[in-house]
């Protein structure tokens, strides 16, 4: 019985050495400083006492009353306050160190080219009245948000390097201030996507009936309540008072800490306008795909030009597969509740990506736009003329 204990004794010193080395993660796949409770424990005479059972049916049966002392000591160190906010630092600390600065680098530049690119198109529209339509005036909608989706990279960019540069951690309210910021943006652009998709199916699929019900008045109003909706779920995790900190329990590490049911009216509200944008858009190539070849006779017929309901309808789609390459990682990221800080900022990389490839489309697809801005430079610069 005594040669039996002093092997456990044995392969239970091994095991804590092994512990001290590695390292213990919890099931959620935290990292916990365990490793100075351990070392105390390890450093400690391993004296076990053995207790025979005095019974003919069970006379291996014996008890090992440090070890359980041991493990009750590691439980409770992982279980304490302490190790909680250990976590949370450590966790922002190895965001902050695995390649932030040329991320930050990249996201602010990106920034600077979204505002820039999108202002452009989005003055020529406002300015030239030839282009006051319905289909410009939602598209100069969504350069509106895309404008805005820079500004925000510039602010929460510059302050997260900050923080990065000083060491600091953001307060609750920094933290909120910079999702709101980035989320706003996002849903403006579901919205207001979704509303030019519509403008575009009832153009091409309700031809008959646009230009009594789609006019410069409505769809003004339409931008009203897209950017009111959107600033009202944007402000929702201003009244999430569920979560203390980052890794709070039952909460995503955005915003300072969202708690599970806000991110799921956040992402429902978000995935309601992504599914309509992805039916319309089937409705609308499935609309031209039936009706091509009498269109192509047609023009051919009258020597027209491709048909710009056909063009600008493709441009529609570009900006959707645009849109949802985008958004899609950073709201599949919230939609599994995953806790991985770094996974859930890289995303963010996309949804910059997405403003700055915006206005090359603009660019490339829309003569009328394109035209607009090179009237803004020739009227700025009236030598050229």
């Amino acid at each position: 019985m005594k040669q039996r204990c002093t092997s456990i004794g044995v392969a239970l010193g091994i095991f804590i050495l092994t512990i001290q080395h590695v390292g213990i993660r919890s099931a959620s796949g935290q990292d916990l400083d365990v490793t100075d409770q351990i070392s105390d424990n390890a450093n400690r005479p391993s004296n076990f006492s053995t207790q025979e059972i005095g019974s003919t049916e069970d006379p291996g049966t014996f008890e090992c009353t440090n070890s359980s002392v041991k493990e009750d000591n590691i439980t409770s160190s992982l279980n304490s306050p302490d190790n909680n906010s250990t976590s949370s630092s450590y966790d922002y600390e190895k965001y902050a160190s695995i390649g932030a600065l040329s991320v930050l680098s990249v996201s602010i530049g990106l920034g600077v080219w979204s505002v820039v690119a999108n202002s452009l198109p989005l003055v020529a529209i406002i300015k030239h009245e030839q282009l006051h339509t319905p289909a410009y005036i939602l598209m100069a909608n969504l350069a509106a948000g895309d404008v805005l989706a820079g500004l925000a990279f510039l602010f929460v960019g510059s302050t997260v390097l900050y923080n990065n540069l000083t060491g600091t951690v953001p307060s609750m309210i920094d933290s909120r201030v910079r999702f709101t910021a980035l989320l706003l943006p996002g849903l403006s652009s579901a919205y207001g996507l979704m509303a030019l998709t519509a403008e575009r199916y009832w153009f091409i699929v309700h031809g008959l009936t646009y230009v009594n019900n789609v006019t410069n008045g409505k769809c003004k109003v339409v931008v009203v309540l897209v950017w009111v909706w959107s600033l009202l779920l944007a402000v929702l995790p201003y009244f999430d008072w569920n979560c203390a900190g980052l890794l709070a329990e039952g909460c995503l590490p955005l915003g300072g800490g969202l708690s599970y049911n806000y991110a799921v009216v956040i992402l429902v509200f978000v995935f309601i306008p992504m599914a309509a944008i992805i039916l319309l858009n089937m409705g609308v190539l499935w609309c031209l795909w039936k009706h091509v070849n009498a269109i192509a006779a047609q023009e051919a017929a009258v020597g027209a030009e491709p048909s710009t309901s056909r063009k600008s309808a493709i441009t529609v789609v570009l900006i959707t597969v645009v849109f949802l390459v985008g958004w899609m990682p950073l709201f599949s990221r919230m939609a599994v509740l995953t806790k991985d800080v770094v996974s859930l900022h890289e995303t963010k990389v996309f949804v910059i990506l997405n403003s700055a490839i915006n206005p090359v489309i603009y660019g490339f697809r829309l003569k009328e736009v394109r035209r607009g801005v090179v009237r803004l430079f020739r009227n700025a610069n009236p030598a050229v003329n």
